[in-house]
Parts: structure tokens; C-alpha cells; sequence
């Protein structure tokens, strides 16, 4: 795992926290759900790290690929996957964790995060990676964790 913070550039920041993200729901998918409450104080947690980190997406990588009008459609459709996973996210959470759906629907969000992170890695990553040199990919690291940091704190709060 790469230390959070100094020397890291765009590209290794989103892969990791794609990685801790998944590792999230993949612990939803297989914990019992014994304890209602953790649990779905651990669900309202992902929630949380998925919105602040679309967040800081937009505000970085889609940002700047937003203006290139050859990859505009990329970064297009990148964003209109972020909001069906938020919408679906924010549904599942008025769902008792209980209910007879609620492991179905988890499975199917996380089919849809891992297709999204997946086509994120293979497309968009890659072309930042060939579009933007070393200073520009850590100035907008940089970035990205101011955004998400305060998202979180909003998103919290």
C-alpha cells in the first residue's frame, strides 16, 4: 500500500483507493450481519469515501479531460456512471439491512463499482497517465485530497 499522502501522483492515489473501496464492499458482502447497527454504520461509512472520492474526481481528473474535446465523451460518461453508483448507493441505504433485498442489491452495486472502476483504470487513468507529466499528475493529487477531505467533513457532518 502506498503511504497516504507525500510523493504519490493522481494515478496511484485513485488506483489505491479503488482498491481500499472495494475492499470495503467486499467486507459488507461477506460480514454477517449480526450486529445491525455496525453494520450499517459501516455501510453509511462507504457511502461516505464513494461520494468524497467523485467527488475529488470532478474537481481533478474530469475537470481537466472535461476540456479536451477528443476525450470529453470519456470523461462524460465516467461521470454519468458516478451518478447511477450514487443514486443506487443512496437507495440501498432506505432499505433495512433485514430485508430480504438488501444482499442482492449490495451485490449488484458492487457489480456496477467494480465494472465502473475497472473501465476507470483501463481508460480514463491511462490516458491521464499519457496526457499529464509527473508535476501535473501530484499538483492534481494534491488537489483531489483537499476535495475529498472536505467532502468528507461535509458528508460526516
Amino acid at each position: 500500500m502506498l503511504e497516504r499522502g507525500v510523493g504519490m501522483n493522481i494515478v496511484d492515489r485513485l488506483k489505491e483507493e479503488h482498491s481500499e473501496l472495494q475492499k470495503m464492499l467486499n467486507d459488507l458482502l461477506r460480514g454477517p450481519i449480526d450486529d445491525a447497527e455496525r453494520y450499517g454504520r459501516s455501510y453509511i461509512e462507504l457511502i461516505s469515501r464513494v461520494e468524497a472520492h467523485e467527488r475529488g474526481e470532478k474537481s481533478t481528473i474530469y475537470r481537466e479531460l472535461l476540456s479536451d474535446i477528443q476525450v470529453r465523451p470519456i470523461a462524460l460518461q465516467a461521470m454519468e456512471e458516478h451518478k447511477i453508483i450514487r443514486s443506487m448507493l443512496r437507495d440501498l441505504a432506505d432499505v433495512e439491512i433485514t430485508e430480504e433485498v438488501w444482499i442482492p442489491r449490495l451485490v449488484v452495486a458492487n457489480n456496477m463499482i467494480s465494472l465502473h472502476f475497472q473501465i476507470e483504470e483501463g481508460n480514463v487513468l491511462e490516458l491521464v497517465q499519457r496526457s499529464f507529466d509527473e508535476a501535473k499528475k501530484e499538483e492534481l493529487d494534491k488537489r483531489f485530497l483537499e476535495e475529498e477531505k472536505k467532502a468528507l467533513v461535509s458528508l460526516r457532518s
